[in-house]
């Protein structure tokens, strides 16, 4: 398992560059951030976010870029949380005065203020690098799934392979220099991000990672790979 992490962490992480924080992500991202959250979106099938007045909740919302995606779908409800709240005022300064279909929460993931099977679907992003017990984390995410509704997830990943390299030459000189020239914060967070992603695919190898999503509640979670391997979707059904 992964060393216990403080509950502080990813305020430490995220509130010093939550100002301004989309454009560098996404530039960072080597333009992919966009697509990486169409895809994740995407595997929320009408039932789960259409016609009826759907709730989905949108844990680790972050500056609210899948809620306000989310929000495309008519008649969706989203509830966007995050434990970051310099994140979440992001979010609401970018929220229109009209918009009344998402409301933004902040709590942790380990400690949902939400009751069980209260939504008819639930996505979360770059959320379980910064847990102490991923498979309690997944658990309760799973809690708050209706039966029958998806639960999908992103984050970045290890490329396998020849490409493998090339991540590691990104991620460990390419990227902290790139983001020097946003700031030294944006710096820091891009050196921290490699050693993250390799210490918890060592804890949590995508095999063990899928076993804990079935062991949630979601017996045929499926999961694919972006952009040569460096990030990873998972979704799955509640078993009903």
């Amino acid at each position: 398992m992964l060393v216990p992490r403080s509950p502080d962490l990813p305020r430490r992480v995220f509130s010093p560059i939550a100002a301004g924080y989309d454009r560098p992500a996404v530039l960072l991202s080597l333009l992919q951030y966009h697509r990486w959250h169409r895809f994740l979106l995407a595997r929320l099938d009408a039932a789960a976010t259409e016609g009826h007045g759907a709730r989905v909740l949108d844990m680790a919302t972050g500056t609210g870029m899948l809620a306000f995606g989310l929000l495309q779908q008519p008649g969706t409800q989203v509830v966007g949380a995050d434990i970051t709240r310099a994140m979440l005022l992001q979010a609401q300064a970018k929220l229109p005065q009209d918009e009344r279909r998402l409301n933004l929460v902040e709590c942790s993931a380990e400690s949902p203020p939400f009751r069980d099977t209260a939504f008819d679907a639930v996505v979360f992003a770059y959320l379980l690098r910064y847990v102490d017990d991923v498979a309690e984390t997944l658990r309760r995410m799973g809690l708050l799934v209706k039966r029958g509704g998806v639960m999908a997830s992103l984050d970045f990943a290890l490329p396998r392979g020849i490409f493998y390299p090339a991540w590691r030459l990104y991620t460990g000189f390419v990227l902290p220099l790139a983001a020097l020239t946003f700031s030294r914060s944006w710096r820091q967070v891009a050196s921290f991000l490699g050693p993250s992603i390799c210490d918890f695919y060592r804890a949590w190898p995508e095999d063990a990672l899928l076993d804990a999503w079935r062991d949630a509640g979601f017996p045929n979670v499926q999961a694919a790979r972006l952009s040569l391997g460096g990030a990873l979707v998972i979704w799955g059904r509640k078993e009903g």
